[in-house]
């Protein structure tokens, strides 16, 4: 198996453990996917799944990986310290053997396995399982490894959780089919805000005349609310007053749903939604993290039951699941098509902006056009003054490029020393001009922190759809030959 770096592997463990959530209700496949996961991401060649029967308090393997026939007819582990899969189910928390060979409590269960990790399968604080995982290394689980199997291990629960619902269909039938709706429509979502508001709509078509709100902490973390559905008019104040001293600052110290069905009783209470009878609140946790909160209102005095609150906590669950697996999908796609360095789009998504910009320009008939940006002598300035103050000045460029063009213009770098400006609706007569004030912004660039140090110099090339291309491939190389042609005339965009 190839070695996946650990920040990709963070992005796409914790990327399929939620997609693993959202579309699996089944048990067998959930465990499945489990084995998988823990197997093509950490190379290990041991895993197993034992889940808790309650009725004798006892651990059962419900599924494994590597262990070949161990498993077969196996006993029944109790909970308790007599071995490290019982201690972790009664303490709740990991337990790491870096050398099983040391450790008298033990239970051999294939000879290979040297070291073994296990983790709880914790479930709002009640234990369904763990999850075994053994490697022939000895000393084989790092720091890093242990932590984000950690967070698997809690949304691989979250995972089991729900696939059990699940198979209690008759009982929570609303609840089930709310799950599946919030999950069909986080797969179908564009963006988190198409998201949100169709959570908000799923849920009040559950609770018939609520007032429904999707709050959300922002990047400075305040609380806001994103989301809303109902007759109401929320108002940012009556939030940041729950937030203080209502239902929103109980449940978030609570970190679990709190109802308050008795408001008229409480002539003080700050309200969520304006006349107000019942309030229930779920917090929105995922990997551990509070994302917001989740508030349903109803203008009925008692009118949230057991099965409501059973309802609403479960899809508050899937809610920030869902939110959580958009925010990834979308920080695998900025990783993606990111130059690190820069911060500007890579040469991968330049390809990509540029054929969908001629599709769209192909459908309404317009025209646009690329702007190649070559920094002269740039090798040479790597080379006599080192590759970070080559870097620095990447990065001088890139901004300065970023405050010259429009909102709606894309710059990309193409190489080490070019950057492609894909600009829509622009015509070639447009592209002088654009030119010559680019010049003038990166020549007061200075290649030293010296007050009479050169300043950087560039050279320009063009081309315009459809005039100079009908595809990516021709566009792309009508600048690549005019940057070639033009080198050292630092003036080429009229061509």
């Amino acid at each position: 198996m190839k070695t996946v770096h650990p920040s990709i592997r963070e992005v796409a463990v914790l990327q399929e453990s939620t997609e693993m959530i959202l579309s699996s209700m089944d048990v067998d496949t959930v465990l499945h996917q489990i084995i998988l996961i823990v197997r093509n991401y950490f190379a290990t060649a041991n895993a197993a799944v034992f889940l808790v029967d309650a009725a004798t308090h006892e651990l059962y393997c419900r599924a494994h990986i590597g262990y070949s026939g161990a498993f077969a007819n196996p006993d029944r582990i109790k909970i308790g310290p007599e071995s490290i899969t019982g201690r972790v189910a009664e303490n709740k928390t990991p337990v790491y053997v870096p050398d099983i060979r040391k450790d008298p409590k033990y239970v051999p269960a294939d000879p290979k396995v040297r070291s073994e990790l296990a983790l709880p399968l914790l479930v709002r604080e009640a234990v369904i399982g763990v999850l075994s995982i053994g490697s022939e290394k000895i000393d084989f689980f790092s720091d890093e490894m242990i932590g984000l199997l950690t967070l698997f291990a809690a949304q691989a629960s979250v995972a089991l959780e729900n696939a059990r619902l699940y198979s209690t269909e008759r009982r929570r039938m609303r609840q089930i089919e709310l799950i599946n709706l919030i999950a069909r429509s986080a797969a179908a979502a564009n963006d988190l805000e198409q998201l949100l508001q169709n959570l908000a709509d799923l849920i009040e078509d559950t609770f018939d005349d609520a007032e429904i709100g999707i709050l959300l902490r922002d990047r400075e973390g305040r609380l806001m609310l994103r989301a809303h559905a109902g007759k109401g008019e929320p108002k940012t104040e009556s939030f940041v007053l729950s937030e203080r001293s209502g239902i929103l600052a109980e449940a978030f110290a609570a970190r679990m749903n709190v109802v308050v069905n008795d408001i008229a009783d409480r002539p003080q209470w700050p309200l969520c939604f304006a006349g107000t009878g019942s309030e229930l609140c779920i917090p929105l946790i995922s990997f551990g993290e509070t994302l917001g909160a989740l508030v349903i209102a109803h203008a009925t005095a008692h009118f949230f039951c057991a099965d409501d609150r059973s309802i609403a906590q479960a899809a508050a669950d899937v809610c920030a699941t869902a939110i959580r697996s958009v925010q990834l999908a979308e920080e695998l796609r900025r990783i993606t098509h990111t130059d690190s360095l820069t911060g500007l789009y890579n040469q991968r998504y330049f390809h990509v902006l540029a054929a969908e910009e001629i599709a769209r320009s192909k459908r309404y008939h317009k025209q646009f056009s690329l702007l190649m940006i070559e920094l002269k002598n740039f090798s040479q300035l790597n080379t006599r003054m080192g590759f970070e103050h080559g870097d620095a000045i990447l990065r001088k460029v890139a901004q300065t490029l970023k405050i010259q063009m429009r909102g709606v213009d894309s710059i990309c770098r193409y190489g080490p020393d070019r950057f492609v400006l894909v600009l829509p609706e622009t015509a070639a007569e447009r592209l002088q001009s654009v030119a010559n004030k680019l010049k003038d912004a990166l020549g007061k660039i200075r290649a030293e922190e010296k007050p009479a140090s050169p300043t950087v110099a560039s050279l320009y090339a063009s081309a315009t759809y459809p005039a100079d291309g009908a595809s990516e491939l021709e566009l792309v190389r009508v600048l690549l030959t005019r940057i070639a042609e033009d080198r050292g005339i630092p003036n080429s965009a009229s061509r």
